[in-house]
């Protein structure tokens, strides 16, 4: 494997094709909005946001926005100690330049890690913990979501969903309110306070469908949306043990399968599940002929 860019995957692909209708949902409010606001030049603002979200891919704006969405935290000198050569030799084993990343502490307590946006790649501080083959194993499958551009245009569709996912979170806030409004139609009848609730309560949940389209679609793309997630952890599974790191990634799940006294799903939590489960990577991996 060389150089730092592949051809993504249908993981990747999928993450785009699924975000559509949220995507045309925020840019159809930005219109109204702007038909409200200056008529014959309505298309300006959802035009004018999908231009500006071009900064999502400037790296100064990734490493502002990402630290505060999830909560991480730059390394320390002795965290970064640890880190660097496990990352150096992951890079050097896929032929990128390392430098191009940057490196960033999950402050989870979980056994964990993630890759983000274009250049971001974050561990827990357990992680960190683990012996240097193992960390360089985490670090090669976030370095597989990467190259396999899983993670290219997150921060751009998140910009382009931004507008329908604040409308539909005030409008949850409202939905709250609702029994309260009904309850003060009390003093005019019974009836008539039920009505009240029943039409609020409608429309809430009509600009909630479609502000959101997903609440209508979850139950038929949600398992779709969660078979396109594992297929991406599979390949970054894959990628990383072509890197090397097949045994020592057969390794880790076996080891977090007995920490955790077992791996069984009931079949609709593996339909639903955005991570496979850790016998069915194993699986996957020794069926491409890597053992532990």
């Amino acid at each position: 494997m060389s150089g730092d860019r592949t051809r993504p995957d249908l993981s990747a692909v999928l993450a785009v094709v699924l975000a559509v209708p949220v995507v045309a949902s925020s840019l159809l409010v930005l219109g109204l909005a702007g038909k409200l606001a200056w008529p014959p030049y309505f298309w300006v603002l959802p035009a004018g946001w999908a231009l500006l979200g071009g900064i999502t891919f400037v790296p100064a704006f990734e490493h502002l926005l990402l630290p505060l969405t999830f909560g991480m935290r730059q390394p320390t000198s002795r965290e970064l100690a640890r880190l660097t050569p496990s990352w150096a030799a992951v890079c050097t084993a896929a032929g990128v330049d390392g430098a191009r990343y940057r490196l960033w502490v999950d402050r989870s307590r979980a056994l964990n890690a993630f890759a983000a946006g274009g250049r971001t790649v974050a561990v827990t501080r357990t992680a960190l913990d683990l012996p240097p083959p193992s960390l360089e194993a985490i670090l090669a499958h976030e370095l597989g979501h990467h190259l396999a551009g899983h993670t290219r245009l997150s921060l751009y569709v998140w910009w382009l969903e931004l507008p329908a996912r604040l409308l539909t979170r005030l409008l949850r806030l409202l939905a709250l309110a609702v029994p309260y409004v009904g309850r003060a139609f009390a003093a005019f009848g019974r009836s008539v306070a039920v009505l009240v609730t029943v039409l609020l309560t409608l429309g809430v949940l009509t600009a909630l469908a479609f502000l959101d389209p997903w609440l209508l679609l979850a139950p038929l793309l949600g398992p779709v949306l969660a078979w396109s997630k594992r297929l991406g952890e599979y390949r970054a599974d894959l990628m990383a043990a072509r890197l090397g790191y097949g045994p020592e990634l057969i390794s880790l799940f076996r080891e977090w399968i007995r920490a955790s006294g077992g791996d069984e799903r009931r079949l609709w939590a593996r339909l639903l599940a955005g991570h496979p489960a850790h016998v069915d990577r194993i699986k996957k991996l020794q069926d491409r002929g890597f053992r532990a």
